[in-house]
């Protein structure tokens, strides 16, 4: 019988290693930007069903989930997943950045500005939003205004390629061509290559 429940016991304990480890590989999956968003989708759901996260880690395996739901761009899950994790744990730029960023892929352009308002609040530093804010002052038609949150942009993080073929964009529709030619130019020498700078290379038979 002491055998018999020694057996049991060291039973009891592998099972709950493998139990642990399993939970382990998962939280990493939820993590991880690498992981598919449908692994990552269903990792962070068993983390946040689990019952062992609250507070700041439960945050972070909302907005891990809301990145996945981003990547296949399914925006309003996306953004409820940021709003919980907003929710969770106000005081994080980088979630009120990302839940800007579906508002701007579903067209709700002002409320877009707010979360980069408050991502901005938050983390004065944050040239992300600043490039993602001008973004939607572009397509609201706001030229002047997206260029000077492009600048801001480029003043906290100047080897940011993209933020300098954004520019461009905004100086070619207020007319500036010559302007618009340095800030492609520039993108495309930091490494940028997306099709649309490019095609705007070809045409004015620079670079390429």
């Amino acid at each position: 019988m002491i055998r018999v429940a020694g057996l049991a016991i060291l039973f009891l304990v592998a099972g709950t290693q493998i139990a642990q480890a399993d939970f382990t590989q998962e939280v990493r999956r939820c993590d991880s930007d690498g992981t598919h968003p449908d692994i990552r989708i269903v990792a962070c759901t068993r983390n946040i069903q689990s019952g062992r996260f609250t507070g700041p880690n439960l945050a972070t395996a909302f907005m891990n989930r809301g990145l996945a739901y981003k990547k296949k761009s399914q925006w309003d899950r996306a953004i409820a997943d940021y709003s919980e994790a907003i929710r969770l744990k106000p005081d994080t730029a980088q979630v009120f950045n990302n839940r800007g960023n579906a508002y701007f892929f579903k067209g709700q352009w002002d409320r877009a500005i707010e979360d980069y308002d408050n991502a901005i609040r938050l983390q004065p530093d944050l040239a992300e939003a600043f490039g993602n804010r001008g973004n939607v002052y572009r397509k609201k038609g706001q030229i002047d205004r997206a260029i000077a949150e492009y600048g801001k942009a480029i003043d906290l993080s100047p080897d940011n390629a993209q933020v300098f073929a954004d520019r461009g964009l905004a100086y070619e529709k207020k007319g500036d061509p010559s302007q618009a030619l340095r800030d492609f130019e520039k993108s495309y020498a930091l490494g940028f290559r997306h099709p649309l700078l490019l095609k705007k290379l070809r045409e004015a038979s620079t670079v390429l």
